[in-house]
């Protein structure tokens, strides 16, 4: 279970774990769920061009509070994408109203389900700590991480008013998160390096993502899926990160992935990372 979790809302957290998990599904062998658990401001359904009707978390409501629904369920409700049928995806919460109604044992019982379900299972929760979701996805993931970009009131002022602050909480410290960097440029933030950032947050760094100004124009018109077929760029971008997954949990490579030099291409694009 990877969570993703921005560190300030509108950072790009849905576009990235989205194409994480549209890239573990399409270079592997594994059946991948993406769980959209951002209760207050779910938007992916737009960003797929998918206005209408679809199942959303909200419709798992009743079965999710008597605690009774199985994994078959789960699927059952979740969208297998049809140019990439490895994929599973659970639209978040429409109801916005009753997003503060989910509770704790609802979540657990969601992502107890998710990891029946699935072999791999990306999360995506909304940036602010105060609803079950988050808090429970948190809590819950074997891998988790913090997306943020080069602004620094995003990588210092939320990270350290959420993350500092509650995790001591809950347990959970900025050791327990690694960073995806996004919308990275060379004039990022007024010369903030990613070890500037390292530094400040004590996380390491995995990857950074280049501003795309096609991906802003694709989840505007609803065409991730198309931008995530079409964009090698972005694709490449990912590949750390999905490297990263594939290694820590030991997944299996499709056959015709594994013939391609991944760390050659990995560490051509890592070169400038931090030191």
């Amino acid at each position: 279970m990877v969570l993703f979790l921005g560190s300030t809302p509108n950072v790009g957290t849905t576009t990235l774990a989205f194409g994480t998990a549209w890239q573990l599904a399409a270079t592997t062998e594994h059946k991948v769920g993406y769980l959209c658990l951002n209760l207050k401001s779910s938007k992916l359904h737009r960003y797929l061009g998918r206005d209408d009707k679809v199942n959303s978390l909200d419709v798992l409501r009743a079965e999710l509070k008597s605690n009774t629904m199985p994994k078959e369920r789960l699927l059952q409700y979740c969208e297998q994408m049809k140019d990439n049928p490895n994929l599973h995806v659970l639209y978040g919460n429409m109801l916005r109203e009753q997003a503060e109604f989910f509770t704790a044992e609802e979540i657990e019982h969601l992502l107890s389900m998710a990891r029946e379900a699935f072999d791999v299972c990306i999360v995506d929760v909304n940036a602010y700590w105060d609803n079950a979701a988050t808090l429970c996805g948190i809590i819950k993931a074997d891998t988790r991480l913090l997306v943020t970009t080069g602004d620094i009131t995003h990588f210092q002022e939320d990270v350290n008013r959420w993350l500092r602050t509650l995790g001591n909480v809950f347990g959970v410290t900025p050791s327990a998160f690694d960073l995806v960097l996004n919308q990275c440029d060379a004039s990022m933030a007024g010369g903030i390096r990613a070890r500037d950032i390292r530094k400040e947050t004590g996380m390491h760094v995995v990857t950074e993502v280049k501003r795309l100004p096609e991906l802003f124009t694709a989840v505007n018109r609803g065409q991730l899926a198309e931008v995530m077929k079409q964009s090698e760029q972005l694709r490449d971008s990912l590949l750390p990160l999905c490297q990263t997954i594939v290694t820590l949990h030991r997944l299996q490579m499709k056959q015709h992935q594994r013939r391609k030099p991944w760390l050659k291409r990995v560490l051509a694009r890592t070169a400038v990372e931090v030191s």
